[in-house]
């Protein structure tokens, strides 16, 4: 019976001291964890970058919740960090997408303006040989071609084919 007691006495001190070691241990881990998420965001400069950094970030906060299942106690701080940082890369992402969109508006609105002038212009030449030179040299068709390329690069290929397809037409235009 001593025995049984002072191996349940061992027992009860071994559970006591995981535990604590345990709580411990989450809270260094949760702060890391908290740390990488705002390293995660700071790294996430374009809305696919976003989608990576959160899956990357969901997969430790994942990782975490494994680690510590057994302690029912951390699971309502993990979900409530969860939600958090679902929100944080959410709103993240959808700022970069504002972004993105206004300078594609932005870009739009300026190589329709030269546009106009381009056209305006290329319509003044009597010959084709003036015309190609025009074309193949003037600095706001060189702008033109630039825009197109900036829309592409912003993501926006529609809206690059238009500002090229543009040119063309007030090319074969003139």
């Amino acid at each position: 019976g001593t025995l049984n007691r002072a191996r349940a006495l061992l027992l009860n001190r071994r559970k006591e001291m995981l535990s604590r070691e345990g709580v411990a241990e989450f809270g260094a881990r949760f702060k890391l964890f908290g740390q990488n998420v705002a390293s995660a965001l700071a790294l996430a400069d374009t809305p696919e970058k976003c989608e990576e950094q959160l899956s990357k970030t969901m997969l430790a906060l994942e990782d975490l919740e494994g680690r510590f299942s057994e302690f029912d106690e951390f699971l309502a701080q993990l979900a409530t960090k969860r939600e958090e940082v679902y929100e944080a890369f959410s709103s993240k992402r959808q700022a970069l997408l504002d972004e993105r969109h206004r300078r594609a508006d932005h870009t739009m609105e300026a190589a329709l303006r030269i546009l106009q002038g381009v056209a305006r212009r290329a319509a003044t030449f009597a010959t084709d040989d003036e015309l190609n030179a025009y074309f193949a040299s003037d600095a706001m068709v060189m702008k033109l071609r630039e825009l197109s390329e900036r829309l592409r690069e912003i993501g926006d290929a529609v809206r690059a084919d238009e500002v090229e397809s543009k040119l063309k037409s007030a090319r074969s235009d003139a």
